[in-house]
């Protein structure tokens, strides 16, 4: 018997986003960001176009590591390693984002994001609880993981 996906997606509202991505991208670079401690600022440069992103995330400490979970397309530039300047907790560092893909390894680290916090509304994300997240349900609602770490 195999396992069925029961994951759902459950992002915020398009008009909420469009209206606080503006906000953020303001608040997250001055030291009002101190307050706002579940986002970050991501700055870095398309692998192919140069084109300049400026994005807000939710952020997310795995184990040691900093990381963001997301359905959208800016993830691909990240996908062989990418110099990302962070900005979170009113603070800019300098980071080195590489993504991670593989199905397994994000459903255990959104596993981790529900052991710890309950849920996985952070990452908008829909599971009933005490649900162990699995690899079908990564699939289903789409989402990867970019990894973060000091450059060398």
């Amino acid at each position: 018997m195999t396992a069925t996906a029961v994951a759902r997606d459950a992002r915020p509202p398009l008009l909420l986003v469009r209206v606080m991505n503006p906000v953020l991208r303001t608040a997250l670079r001055t030291p009002l960001g101190r307050l706002v401690r579940r986002f970050a600022l991501l700055e870095f440069r398309g692998r192919r176009t140069g084109r300049r992103y400026r994005v807000p995330v939710g952020w997310h400490d795995i184990g040691r590591e900093h990381a963001v979970v997301t359905p959208a397309r800016w993830r691909v530039n990240f996908r062989d390693g990418r110099p990302v300047t962070v900005h979170h907790r009113g603070r800019r560092r300098e980071l080195t984002g590489t993504l991670e893909a593989d199905a397994a390894i994000v459903a255990s680290a959104l596993q981790a994001i529900v052991d710890r916090t309950g849920s996985l509304a952070s990452v908008g994300v829909a599971v009933p609880p005490r649900h162990h997240v699995s690899v079908e349900d990564v699939i289903a609602v789409d989402r990867a993981l970019v990894r973060f770490v000091p450059v060398p």
